[in-house]
């Protein structure tokens, strides 16, 4: 019954903040303010909830509503009291009832609604008061400013010290054991030493997170960092690790303009898995995968344009989320069977098909430095720079040594972190073959399967693989098929690596 009651009181309250802030705007407020209005006061909400909720399916289901509502509202450009004034439209809205449902869900569960409420309390009412002091001082298109950032730690403090002290003397639910056994002094000490962290790492998501990410980095980190560093270890411990440090790569990744907003939450989600399967090694060796491959695209973009014979524009671009995908999911579903199961050459399978994935990529953006064009892998006829299914000399090399460095550092960081997973010579060397036959597997789908298209703008006959947009007319299918995109190929050949491993191992 309590419940149902809360349901209804936090209904009529979200309600009321969204009718005063329509009414207020049709009497001449600006939309910046309404706006703000609206993101400071549904901070509020979780007092309802943390004062009525004892179920966390209960608690998520209004602000899961309001995902759906907001997404519509967003894409329609409905709501026009919500919207951004003078700046680009992001769906903020749509992250806020995400980050909302996401913290019911999990500090309920927990039996611990304080947990919830340090992050909700950081994005609504640090957040919301940064964005205007900063347009306040900082001037119109100032983006984010030392004045905002000030204002965002010092109310991130005070909102964090406040759940923290109440929760201390047993104002929240679930909150005391923390504190338990602390004089009311020492207690206050130790409250705000923790607030004064959390209040630090708002401000850095707040400031480093762009296109309204804020509204997910600022609540899951800050709520996500105080359940790993300070409640006891539990079965949810490492997914959450894994999502606070996928997310900050995720976040300084966007900043680099190495991941499209979807693909850095899809990395974010992939990493947090990684390290729910297969803890530090599977995730570093992710990062290794991520990382070097980024390095070497950047050093393609800086020397691409003295390289001869040209080069169709496919690799060295921001990675979007089908892309993250297509090279996760066959690594992904061994680490799954492995957490699973527990079968150690899984985790090996696994290792694998991340090779597989670094000594590909590390053969298209090295091998393009080869002295003379490469050639096709079927017909072995001299073939266009940068298009799928071409091998050089140094690309084979790259391949070669982007599968070893993988193989070697599995082999250094599963015992290092007391896995129970072969690293034998033999280990060694399957994962190194994993990493070459993948890249060839690669390849050869690429050259016999993945489509190639003659722009109408080529005067030159140079061929493309980027599909063409919706409507764009004059591209001629050369070869390949439509539908087998060079995602598609990824894709394909971590599943034929995968299908090959365990075929061996099995």
């Amino acid at each position: 019954m309590l419940n149902v009651l809360g349901m209804g009181v936090s209904l009529v309250y979200v309600l009321a903040v969204l009718g005063a802030s329509g009414l207020l705007a049709r009497r001449g407020w600006a939309a910046e303010a309404t706006r703000k209005l609206v993101h400071i006061a549904l901070g509020g909400w979780w007092l309802i909830a943390a004062a009525f909720f004892t179920s966390p399916v209960w608690a998520a289901a209004l602000p899961a509503v309001f995902i759906l509502v907001n997404g519509w509202a967003w894409r329609r450009t409905r709501l026009k009291f919500m919207g951004r004034e003078g700046a680009e439209e992001t769906p903020g809205t749509v992250y806020y009832a995400v980050s909302l449902t996401a913290l019911a869900l999990f500090s309920f569960g927990l039996g611990a609604p304080y947990v919830g409420a340090l992050g909700v309390f950081c994005m609504a009412f640090g957040d919301g008061l940064a964005a205007v002091v900063g347009k306040r001082f900082g001037g119109a298109g100032a983006g984010k400013t030392v004045a905002g950032s000030v204002t965002m730690f010092l109310a991130s403090l005070v909102s964090c010290v406040g759940v923290l002290v109440w929760g201390a003397v047993g104002g929240w639910q679930g909150a005391a054991p923390v504190f338990a056994g602390l004089s009311d002094v020492v207690g206050f000490a130790v409250a705000t030493a923790i607030a004064v962290g959390l209040a630090a790492a708002a401000t850095w998501f707040e400031r480093v997170s762009p296109a309204g990410l804020d509204n997910v980095t600022v609540p899951l980190g800050v709520s996500g960092l105080f359940a790993v560093l300070l409640l006891p270890a539990s079965w949810w411990t490492p997914g959450a690790t894994g999502l606070l440090l996928s997310g900050a790569v995720a976040v300084m990744s966007l900043r680099l303009c190495l991941l499209t907003v979807p693909g850095a939450l899809g990395a974010a989600a992939v990493g947090m898995l990684a390290f729910a399967f297969g803890g530090w090694p599977l995730w570093l060796l992710l990062m290794w995968f991520f990382g070097s491959s980024n390095v070497a695209a950047r050093i393609v973009r800086k020397r691409r344009g003295v390289q001869s014979g040209g080069s169709p524009k496919r690799k060295g671009e921001a990675r979007r989320l089908r892309q993250v995908l297509a090279n996760s999911v066959p690594f992904l579903v061994c680490a799954a069977g492995f957490a699973v199961t527990g079968e150690p050459w899984l985790m090996v399978v696994s290792a694998g098909a991340l090779a597989a994935s670094t000594a590909d990529t590390w053969a298209s953006e090295i091998g393009i430095f080869s002295r003379n064009p490469p050639v096709n892998i079927v017909t072995r006829k001299p073939m266009q720079r940068g298009l799928s299914g071409g091998v050089s000399p140094l690309g084979l090399v790259a391949t070669v040594v982007g599968a070893a460095t993988s193989a070697l550092l599995t082999m250094v960081l599963f015992p290092v972190f007391g896995f129970a997973v072969p690293v034998g010579l033999g280990a060694f060397l399957f994962i190194v073959a994993c990493g070459v036959v993948g890249s060839l597997v690669d390849s050869l789908l690429g050259a016999l399967l993945q489509a190639k298209y003659r722009a109408p703008d080529e005067g030159t006959g140079a061929l493309v693989e980027a599909s063409p947009s919706r409507g764009a007319g004059g591209y001629t299918l050369v070869s390949g098929f439509a539908w087998v995109t060079n995602d598609a190929v990824n894709l394909l050949s971590g599943i034929a690596v995968v299908a090959l491993g365990l075929l061996i191992v099995v």
